[in-house]
């Protein structure tokens, strides 16, 4: 990624790419992210790949984030950025507020 995280929030130039299960996404989100479940990213990739830049990534622990950041850069996406989990991202979220 060309861009530091913090720096591309404070910016208020970048996408929120929640790619948790349907009904993780309806208990709980972070307000303004789009919804992919990971299983289908890759039918995906043209949209997000037109999203703002940077584009995080985010969903429980940080492993199918990391899984569809790595399908999406093998589909040519870039800048992206697996924020790991949710609390991760809304960490994330709150330093950059600072």
């Amino acid at each position: 990624m060309t861009t530091q995280p913090l720096e591309s929030i404070r910016s208020g130039t970048f996408a929120l790419i929640d790619v948790r299960t349907t009904d993780e996404f309806q208990q709980d989100h972070i307000e303004g992210s789009i919804h992919i479940p990971h299983q289908e990213i890759l039918d995906h990739s043209e949209r997000i790949a037109q999203l703002p830049e940077p584009r995080f990534l985010y969903c429980r622990s940080g492993a199918r984030s990391a899984l569809a950041m790595q399908m999406l850069q093998q589909c040519g996406v870039t800048e992206l950025f697996n924020a790991g989990g949710i609390e991760d991202m809304r960490e994330l979220l709150r330093d950059a507020a600072l």
